[in-house]
């Protein structure tokens, strides 16, 4: 009695893998890659040249950046 509804069902289960469902859609294709234009360097850089005896930037304190940043160049008082 249990062979009955079993076996029906598992060919059922696999078979449903192997169709379409009607339900396709177009979906974008994971494959296809499109080429991007190549990376170019600029003529000339236009620095700034280091100007003797200035504060270097990645010495500069961080916690005075960030009170900079939030409050402005004065800093609050306690």
């Amino acid at each position: 009695m249990i062979r009955r509804f079993i076996l029906p069902a598992a060919v059922l289960a696999l078979l449903s893998g192997c169709g379409s469902s009607g339900l396709d859609r177009n979906r974008p294709d994971e494959f296809a890659v499109t080429r991007s234009a190549p990376l170019s360097v600029p003529a000339e850089f236009t620095l700034p040249a280091p100007q003797e005896g200035a504060a270097r930037p990645q010495d500069t304190d961080t916690k005075q950046k960030m009170l900079d940043a939030m409050f402005g160049s004065s800093t609050p008082s306690s």
